[in-house]
C-alpha cells in the first residue's frame, strides 16, 4: 500500500467516524422524541409474542417472585415515557406503549 493510499483510507475512516459521532445525538433525540406520541401508540398486550418472551405484565405486583422489589417500567433504563405518564414507549417493545407500573425481564435500573 502506498503512502498516498494510506492517507486517503485514513481520511475516509476519520470522516466516517466523525459523521457517526455527529449523527449520534440526532438519532438519540429521534428515539427519545418517539415517545411524544405515546398516546397514539397501541398499548402492548400481555398476549403479544414479544411480551410473552420477556414475561411482560401491566401490573408488576403480579411478578414479585421474578423481580427486584421496586422494579417497574417507570424506573427502567429502557422506558421512554415521562414521569406522570400512565403509558410510555419502551426500547424493548418498539412502537408499543407499556404501563409505567408494568415490568418485564429486560428491566434495567435507570441511572440517577
Amino acid at each position: 500500500m502506498t503512502d498516498n493510499n494510506f492517507r486517503n483510507d485514513r481520511r475516509r475512516l476519520l470522516r466516517g467516524a466523525l459523521m457517526g459521532i455527529a449523527a449520534a445525538p440526532i438519532g438519540y433525540m429521534g428515539l427519545r422524541g418517539s415517545n411524544a406520541l405515546a398516546q397514539d401508540m397501541p398499548k402492548l398486550s400481555e398476549d403479544d409474542p414479544q411480551a410473552i418472551a420477556l414475561n411482560y405484565v401491566h401490573d408488576a405486583t403480579e411478578k414479585d417472585d421474578m423481580r427486584e422489589p421496586d422494579a417497574v417500567c417507570a424506573n427502567c433504563r429502557l422506558y421512554l415515557g415521562s414521569r406522570g405518564d400512565e403509558w410510555g414507549g419502551c426500547t424493548a417493545f418498539p412502537g408499543k406503549a407499556v404501563n409505567t407500573n408494568g415490568w418485564c425481564s429486560a428491566w434495567v435500573r435507570a441511572s440517577g
